[in-house]
């Protein structure tokens, strides 16, 4: 096959695979996302369809849970917990005439059925054929609480026997009981958020007002799961990064931050490859693995038609062994079933074997998953450990920066730079042997009188230029000289600052273009032109104009022209070394990052000094008066900010007011 025909065979099949996509796209009334390649959430293939519809005689449904084959339900409505097996389309009863409002379901894997009862105040377990095994009230142990309820929402158990409880209003996390229903502790609580504002508030409010505020109380749990090798998982409305935990033996939550994540999580399911089901209020469902890294995000919600696979009041979410999942639609008291698609089984199974480190095991899988979905970032992660693991490094790192994984990057490119450094490594020997034996045989030729020393070249003629220049840099060797020219001589003009500035913002442009994505982020060099211009200059604006004005009442003796040249001249050694430095960082791995934050926070240093001893000479000041006038200067800053916050808002709303009755006049003109 000719070239020719390889480019139409090759369009033809991306032709084909656009209209596979399209029509996968179209089996599911909701979309699936994913996080892409720089982190952006992206649209994908369906990972799941609804298939099934499952209606129970009941109106009140509050909770659900598969286990061996069997779907158990949790009736409020009959005050029953339903057994339903899917192959016989039979049902059975647990609990009749002894529960009186069962919230929560677990069961095990002997079969033992635990039952919250709000209502009843107690925890249940029954044995699979509905004896009563188990009875768990409020403890009376001192450590629970004589103030706490216990109005039980949610149960879980482990392997041990050991029973967690979700328990309404109280904060101190999951109530823990032994096998024989001892109360034991309390595990896995939340940490409180403390706001900016409350600590305002505690700083200026008297006692009796610090009296009236709320204490500050971690929110309570909302539900629990027990993975397969007896972690303890939570979820938690109302959190963002931290709403799903995964709690080891000492109760100290081991699961990353969730970059991608959702206030209204309520509930979570874990399957048997570890990957975490996390169920939204608004009918989106988010699977994790177990790294914390966002897989799929689907579903949703509809309030005016029922199409299969939308929800409208969605309440629990439960998986079967084969990967299957079951969402509770509490309006309705209905169950909708999904299944993984080609496309969900393959990425879940591929998930699996890189989260137990079997790259080269799942190789095909994730190049079948590149063919089918070149936007999932997570193959890229994978096949870049591929080819480390194969020792194709150049290859690795390509991949590796498709995906944005740093420490991936930093690993392969240490590997390439050691092998570019073994190939120069003799050929710099030999120039450098070459250049010693010229000036060796050149100095003995000179010596011979053979050849002539050349003359020195003659000093270049003192341009504007290089005044500027060599004034600008005396600020450098001695700050103290340079202000004094500055002041006295006018040395450094107004240009010449409006010029560093330019300079600077250049710069910050620049190391974004230049430096290495290790440290300057793999999405640096898409640039926002219009926010690193304020970026840059707003510190500056808010410095010279505070001290300024704090100059004018504190009697500084420094001009406006002064402050505006000495404050960008302050920041020579980060013009001069800012890209020198951004440059060498392209050398670099994360294990010699302290080379660049090393370098980085002496040029802060030395710039800060620069400036407190140009602010302190310019306004002829002493070490103490300096100090003060700096935060003065600050406060000014921040009273600034403030107002040019109020003002932006002010005309916000004035131009909102004003568009408003221009609409509404066009409006009546219209209609008249």
């Amino acid at each position: 096959m000719n070239l020719f025909n390889r480019k139409i065979a090759s369009k033809v099949y991306l032709l084909f695979q656009l209209l596979l996509s399209l029509m996968l796209f179209a089996n599911t009334p909701y979309y699936t996302y994913t996080l892409g390649v720089g982190n952006n959430i992206v649209r994908i293939q369906d990972a799941f369809e609804p298939f099934e519809k499952l209606i129970f005689d009941t109106s009140s449904l509050s909770d659900i849970f598969w286990k061996l084959g069997k779907l158990y339900l949790a009736d409020t409505q009959n005050a029953v917990v339903v057994v339903y097996d899917p192959e016989s389309k039979t049902y059975s009863y647990i609990g009749e005439g002894q529960l009186l409002n069962p919230e929560g379901i677990y069961v095990d894997d002997n079969g033992n059925v635990y039952v919250a009862d709000s209502w009843g105040q107690s925890v249940y377990k029954f044995s699979s054929d509905g004896e009563l095994l188990l009875t768990i009230t409020k403890p009376e142990s001192p450590i629970y609480g004589k103030s706490n309820d216990f109005i039980p929402l949610k149960v879980a158990a482990d392997k041990r026997g050991n029973i967690y409880v979700v328990c309404q209003g109280v904060t101190n996390g999951l109530a823990v009981f032994n096998s024989e229903g001892r109360f034991l502790s309390f595990f896995g609580a939340n940490t409180p958020k403390v706001t900016l504002r409350m600590v305002l508030q505690r700083l200026v409010f008297t006692e009796s007002q610090k009296a009236q505020l709320l204490r500050i109380r971690p929110p309570s749990p909302t539900s629990l799961a027990i993975d397969s090798v007896n972690s303890v998982w939570t979820v938690t409305q109302g959190l963002f990064e931290d709403a799903i935990k995964r709690f080891n033996v000492a109760g100290v939550n081991v699961y990353p931050p969730l970059a991608v994540s959702d206030v209204n999580f309520i509930d979570i399911a874990l399957d048997n490859l570890g990957n975490v089901y996390a169920l939204s209020t608004n009918g989106m469902i988010y699977t994790y693995d177990l790294l914390g890294n966002l897989i799929f995000a689907f579903g949703g919600q509809s309030f005016y038609e029922n199409r299969l696979g939308l929800f409208r009041t969605p309440a629990a979410i439960t998986v079967s062994e084969d990967g299957k999942l079951f969402v509770l639609d509490k309006e309705d008291g209905s169950v909708v079933v999904l299944r993984p698609t080609k496309f969900g089984s393959l990425v879940l199974k591929g998930v699996h074997y890189y989260n137990q480190g079997m790259y080269m095991e799942s190789e095909e899988i994730w190049r079948e998953i590149k063919q089918m979905n070149s936007a999932f970032a997570l193959t890229y992660r994978v096949l870049g450990n591929v080819e480390f693991k194969k020792e194709n490094y150049s290859t690795a790192f390509e991949y590796f920066k498709l995906a944005q994984d740093s420490k991936g990057y930093s690993d392969a490119f240490w590997y390439i730079r050691n092998q570019w450094i073994q190939r120069i490594v003799g050929p710099i020997f030999v120039l450098v042997v070459a250049i010693a034996l010229f000036d060796l045989i050149r100095t003995i030729l000179i010596r011979q009188g053979i050849i002539r020393k050349g003359e020195r070249r003659k000093k270049l003629k003192d341009s504007w230029i290089l005044r500027r220049i060599k004034y600008t840099i005396l600020f450098l060797k001695n700050p103290f000289d340079g202000v004094y020219e500055l002041k006295k001589h006018n040395s450094i003009s107004f240009v010449t600052g409006i010029i560093l500035y330019v300079v600077l913002y250049l710069e910050n442009i620049l190391i974004r273009l230049i430096g290495s994505p290790l440290f300057f982020g793999f999405g640096a060099k898409r640039i926002d032109f219009l926010n690193l211009f304020v970026d840059t200059y707003r510190l500056f604006f808010l410095f010279v104009l505070g001290n300024f004005l704090v100059s004018e009442i504190s009697e500084g003796e420094g001009r406006f022209k002064d402050i505006f040249i000495g404050t960008i001249v302050s920041f020579l050694p980060y013009i001069l070394f800012s890209v020198p430095i951004a440059l060498i960082t392209n050398i670099l791995t994360l294990n010699e990052s302290f080379i660049y934050t090393f370098s980085m926070q002496v040029i802060w240093g030395w710039s800060l000094v620069l400036l407190f001893i140009v602010i302190a000479q310019i306004h002829n000041f002493s070490f103490g008066e300096t100090v003060k006038n700096i935060l003065l200067t600050i406060f000014a800053m921040i009273l600034i900010t403030i107002l040019i916050v109020i003002v932006s808002i002010l005309v916000r709303e004035e131009i909102s007011f004003f568009t408003s009755v221009f609409e509404e006049l066009i409006f009546r003109a219209k209609v008249r």
